[in-house]
């Protein structure tokens, strides 16, 4: 059984070649830079074979920008790039977001102990300093809707 697969920087190239701004032109490696969070000296040496083996969190803000799946990173072939691409063309792309870990998780405001409601570090209760911090996940974070 084979493991070669397509090289990243033929992956990316393919999709700066085929995935096109909205003017109908090929992204600039500046507007794939501000809102994937990847520098341009990254996306740079991404595409002239530099960086043969990215980190994760690389592909994925390349996946968030190009809305592509994951997987298009595990081909074997430009047939099967193209398919994938041909396969999202298909759908409507999701609306971007700002990139952030927590974003899939609403912040809701929660009262823990030592927290009060609308005010998490208790600063208008004078509160020691101790207690002004609310670490509790919780506090931060609100179930998934």
């Amino acid at each position: 059984m084979t493991t070669d697969f397509l090289p990243i920087a033929d992956q990316i190239n393919l999709l700066f070649q085929v995935v096109l701004h909205p003017e109908g032109r090929p992204y600039t490696l500046d507007e794939v830079s501000q809102p994937s969070g990847l520098s341009v000296a990254t996306l740079s040496q991404l595409r002239t074979g530099r960086i043969t083996n990215p980190q994760l969190s690389t592909l994925r803000a390349l996946c968030d920008f190009f809305h592509i799946p994951l997987r298009y990173f595990e081909t074997r072939t430009l047939e099967a790039c193209y398919a994938l691409l041909a396969e999202g063309q298909n759908s409507a792309p999701p609306p971007r977001t700002e990139r952030n870990c927590l974003s899939r998780y609403p912040v809701v405001p929660r009262s823990p102990a030592g927290c009060a409601e609308g005010d998490p570090v208790g600063a208008s209760r004078g509160a020691a300093a101790s207690e002004r911090r609310c670490d509790s996940p919780t506090a931060r974070i609100g179930r998934r809707a």
